[in-house]
């Protein structure tokens, strides 16, 4: 299962989240996305493009949502709404819990243990939860 940091404001409903880019990258979100009941008009951004650092952006209920890595290094991506006003109209668990089911393979979650030092959890993946 995948970690996914739900953004809430004062206690409302979660209008976002966040997920490590350790464990997924932006072409595996598309996929996620594609499997997602209300996800439409998926687009990627293009390799080696000069643009800012959203990589994905789409349409959710209708509602404009993105995929961002704030200063194009972060460790985690950004998923919300592209606009601070759709924040509020659309309720976003359906996309926490395609995220929350996501497992990554075997190889990428060493990696994504190994790269962002979640020793604990590398240690399970090896030895089991005792």
């Amino acid at each position: 299962m995948m970690k996914v940091y739900k953004l809430n404001r004062d206690g409302e409903e979660a209008f976002g989240f966040e997920v490590d880019n350790a464990y997924i990258c932006p072409g595996r979100i598309a996929t996620l996305l594609r499997k997602v009941n209300g996800v439409s008009g998926i687009e990627l951004r293009k390799p080696f493009s000069f643009s800012s650092d959203v990589h994905l952006k789409f349409k959710y209920h209708g509602e404009p949502f993105m995929v961002w890595e704030p200063y194009g290094d972060s460790s985690r991506y950004w998923i919300g709404p592209e606009y601070e006003s759709e924040s509020e109209a659309v309720n976003v668990d359906v996309l926490i819990e395609a995220f929350e089911r996501y497992e990554p393979s075997v190889i990428v979650g060493i990696w994504g243990d190994v790269i962002s030092l979640n020793l604990k959890s590398l240690l399970r993946r090896f030895f089991g939860d005792e």
